[in-house]
């Protein structure tokens, strides 16, 4: 809620800083009985309009740069909302006038409900170049639906605050208007338009933008602890580079990508992707893991809370107790759930027969299985027990950061004959030992690439 306050605050201030540099240009006085403006009015309302989304969107988007981290941020953050503020503020004005004259509003007299659903276009187009600056589709549309409230809200306050602000400051300025002028009295619903519209428009796409967010990593120990990133991408990326999802300073061992959080469906697997620090999962380091929340990420001296709304309510929020990494790497089975290692059974030696000859003992079939040799899973073994199958989202081997993997690439089937592996229409096709292959079978020591990943049969 703070951040929500904050951002708000900021947007408002921006746009009063546009009706400060602007309003001293509008004209103080009209003809009387003049129902239509001059052109030297509309020009620099014009003006006013634009500079008000330029800075609202500006405002918002350093917010949101700094929110996420790193000075490019920043800046790429920054610029987005310059333009798309402009932007979207320039079309905004031209929609809200057309829906203002439909709804019976017109220059000669105010419509409080013509006045309060023309702003709401405003405020969309205005919250929308707000979330366009997060670089996320579903902040984008959540800044539309708070920019649209924010605008609507500001349109029900206008006519009342700016004729009640109008009236106070009215008779300062008649005693200076020569005869046959009257005096244009909307600077004071300009200034709560600019002021109530940034203010407005930022507390409602922050509050929405809260409320829309499904899962999110929370900084629990470490430097700038309390931030938060949200999990909107398919694959978050993570490590001490500016370009990453999430941004991570103030630990020169963290690589520049130190781990990746890819999301299938309503699930979200943590992946080491061979950084060489590693990557802890509630204090274990784990090649991959699925994340419940709750669950505490280690990253280097930085440790980080999974969070994620279920079922309409978010798992217990607070500061998570700091665990450090130990023991030796987790690997899982092909489902990524992982599973504990069974115990060795005690083999009984057959007891002499009286005839001094031991009883036929049944062949043990060798386990087939296949390792991963390149890609984020090195080093990783999955048996093969059926069909395994492989791909972003696969079942049996989840490539989920892999981009040259289709989402089911392969299967990898057990068979009376041994292994066979076959493409299941992939983009960019199976391989065995740089040969491209439809359906083949596989001999201990074949080599199959899915995507940029390489499979050793054993």
């Amino acid at each position: 809620m703070t951040r929500a306050l904050l951002k708000a605050f900021v947007c408002g201030a921006a746009g009063a800083l546009a009706w400060v540099l602007c309003e001293p240009f509008f004209p103080k006085r009209i003809p009387l009985g003049a129902i239509t403006l001059d052109s030297r009015f509309t020009q620099v309302e014009l003006i006013f309009t634009f500079l008000l989304g330029a800075f609202i969107g500006l405002a918002a988007g350093i917010l949101n740069g700094r929110e996420r981290g790193g000075r490019s941020n920043v800046l790429i953050s920054a610029g987005l909302g310059l333009i798309f503020g402009a932007v979207g503020a320039t079309f905004g004005h031209g929609i809200a006038g057309m829906v203002y004259v439909l709804l019976g509003g017109n220059a000669s007299n105010g419509n409080m409900i013509a006045r309060t659903f023309a702003f709401l276009p405003f405020g969309l187009l205005i919250g929308a170049a707000v979330g366009a600056s997060q670089r996320s589709v579903r902040a984008l549309v959540s800044g539309a639906i708070g920019g649209g409230l924010g605008g609507f809200v500001t349109g029900a306050l206008f006519d009342p605050l700016s004729q009640m602000l109008s009236q106070l400051m009215l008779p300062a300025q008649i005693a200076d208007l020569p005869p046959g002028f009257q005096a244009e009295a909307g600077a004071p619903g300009r200034a709560v338009l600019a002021f109530g519209l940034g203010l407005l428009i930022g507390l409602f796409t922050a509050l929405v933008d809260l409320a829309t967010r499904k899962a999110w990593l929370r900084l629990v120990l470490g430097r700038n602890e309390g931030r938060e990133w949200p999990l909107d991408s398919a694959q978050t990326l993570i490590g001490r580079d500016e370009r990453a999802h999430v941004p991570l300073f103030g630990d020169p061992s963290v690589p520049p990508l130190a781990a990746v959080i890819a999301r299938s469906g309503n699930q979200y697997v943590l992946q080491d992707p061979g950084s060489p620090i590693g990557v802890g999962h509630n204090g274990v380091r784990v090649p991959q893991a699925v994340l419940s929340p709750g669950d505490t990420i280690q990253i280097g001296t930085l440790n980080f809370q999974f969070m994620m709304k279920a079922g309409g309510s978010a798992a217990a929020e607070g500061r998570a107790k700091a665990v450090p990494i130990g023991g030796q790497p987790q690997y899982s089975s092909p489902q990524l759930q992982y599973q504990p290692a069974q115990p060795l059974q005690p083999v009984q030696q057959p007891s002499a027969a009286p005839t001094g000859v031991y009883a036929a003992q049944p062949a043990t079939a060798p386990q087939q299985a296949v390792v991963v040799t390149s890609g984020p899973l090195t080093g990783q073994r999955f048996a093969v027990q059926g069909v395994l199958e492989v791909g972003r989202e696969g079942t049996g081997i989840g490539l989920a950061v892999d981009p040259q993997a289709s989402r089911k690439h392969a299967n990898i089937s057990s068979t009376p004959a041994g292994l066979m592996v076959t493409d299941l229409g992939s983009t960019n096709g199976t391989y065995v030992n740089g040969q491209k292959v439809q359906t083949s079978a596989l001999r201990s020591g074949d080599v199959v690439t899915i995507g940029s990943t390489n499979l050793r049969v054993e």
